[in-house]
């Protein structure tokens, strides 16, 4: 008997348990990273790249080990038809709410077509990876691990979104929306419109959203320092 992530219903508690560890341990070596090592970035140059190395090799690595086809993890043209008519969807909404929002507070601002495009083509390419991880290891292992559906997607969102600490408002945006790819990915595993997906809403946070809010997407000690500097001398 199979639940349609490559496990048996019969593997044992230790198997599954482990599975699940897998994600923990990377979120937590991940978050680490962001507090620990991050601040230091400008003199930490080879470990950076060993952290690039990690971030995308494990999980990678981890999926091979598992047995884990690339359709498995949503890298496939047979569904992306239907896929993107229900992310389409899906981000229509979520991006609506956020423009509506960024209306209502007048937190819309501009900052020229270049740094547009720029950041179109960065989360164009980390929304990707950002997805790879969610869904093709975080969601599909804890899945493995024997959680149902809307558990898997309730934790595998939780733990991305702890990610964005303390960054309270992208917390909450990618929580919620973290849920809803989750979802999407279960019912029509598909990553390239997820990708897209995820950075329409990021660009659309960026510049819908007041500044002061999200402080330019920041995470971790970043944040904190831009918003102490902002509360001092306001943005510049």
């Amino acid at each position: 008997m199979k639940h349609g992530t490559g496990l048996s219903a019969h593997t044992s508690p230790v198997v599954r348990a482990l599975l699940g560890a897998e994600v923990v341990a990377y979120v937590a070596v991940f978050i680490a990273y962001v507090w620990i090592a991050l601040p230091d970035a400008g003199r930490l140059g080879a470990w950076n790249a060993a952290f690039g190395v990690f971030a995308i090799g494990v999980p990678v690595a981890l999926n091979l080990l598992h047995g884990d086809r690339p359709r498995d993890s949503g890298i496939r043209l047979d569904t992306l038809a239907c896929a993107t008519r229900g992310v389409a969807l899906a981000t229509a909404v979520m991006g609506g709410g956020v423009v509506a929002t960024g209306l209502v507070v007048g937190g819309l601002h501009w900052d020229g077509w270049a740094r547009f495009g720029e950041r179109i083509g960065l989360y164009l390419a980390w929304g990707l990876v950002q997805q790879y991880l969610l869904q093709a290891f975080a969601l599909r292992r804890l899945r493995q691990a024997g959680l149902p559906v809307a558990p898997a997607a309730v934790l595998a969102a939780g733990l991305f979104a702890a990610v964005h600490a303390p960054n309270w408002p992208l917390v909450a945006l990618t929580a919620g929306a973290g849920c809803v790819w989750c979802v999407l990915f279960i019912r029509t595993p598909n990553l390239l419109p997820l990708g897209v997906a995820h950075a329409a809403l990021a660009v659309a946070v960026y510049y819908a959203w007041p500044m002061d809010w999200h402080m330019g997407l920041a995470i971790g000690p970043e944040y904190l320092q831009r918003a102490a500097d902002v509360a001092r001398f306001g943005w510049p």
